[in-house]
């Protein structure tokens, strides 16, 4: 039988520690509090933004890496209001601009009877937090990654439900939900880095 080595095992273990601190995940409200579906450790992978304490500490950066590689960043999302961009980053540009000629009735896009469009309120889907539409949401720089963040990747989520395409991207009701439970200062950081890691790439 094939014996492992005990520096070769803490040497890995201090990685995955490091990794895990590295983009904010080391302590454990987040953790804790928010639920998930699936184990990242699954056969399937499943990029979920939530995972029990044990699930995520078991973590392989690999996976984290794997999951970051499918999402969208939240540059392309600022297209999904833009009228001129019709069509563009394959379908994505102007999907959810609403022309002034559209009557709010006759809107199909929604989520949760929720109509989805530039003037949406960020707080009719997430209800705490940002007082601002969706679109001045995606398109805020500076010092407030998680709001645009969290509403660029609802955005891409939801395109994918609406569109039938198959992701490893969270479901929009799982963004939200990741959103709305994570309250405290501390959570919101974590949640935050993590969004930034799949977003926007290495934090190193």
């Amino acid at each position: 039988m094939e014996q492992f080595d005990n520096k070769d095992i803490k040497t890995t273990q201090g990685g995955r520690r490091k990794f895990l601190l590295r983009v904010g995940l080391g302590s454990l409200p987040v953790l804790l509090t928010l639920k998930s579906k699936a184990a990242w450790g699954s056969s399937t992978l499943n990029c979920t933004l939530s995972e029990t304490a044990s699930q995520m500490q078991s973590v392989q950066p690999e996976k984290f890496d794997s999951c970051r590689k499918t999402f969208d960043s939240h540059g392309s999302a600022k297209l999904y209001f833009e009228k001129k961009k019709y069509g563009a980053a394959d379908g994505k540009g102007a999907f959810f601009y609403k022309s002034s000629g559209v009557k709010l009735s006759h809107w199909h896009k929604s989520w949760l009877n929720i109509k989805i469009y530039q003037d949406t309120q960020f707080s009719s889907i997430f209800l705490h937090g940002y007082s601002g539409t969706l679109k001045q949401a995606v398109n805020l720089n500076g010092g407030d990654p998680l709001t645009r963040n969290i509403a660029s990747l609802f955005l891409h989520a939801l395109y994918y439900e609406m569109q039938g395409i198959s992701t490893n991207v969270p479901s929009p009701d799982a963004i939200v939900a990741a959103y709305r439970e994570s309250v405290t200062y501390e959570q919101k950081k974590q949640l935050s880095a993590l969004l930034e890691y799949y977003i926007d790439g290495d934090l190193s």
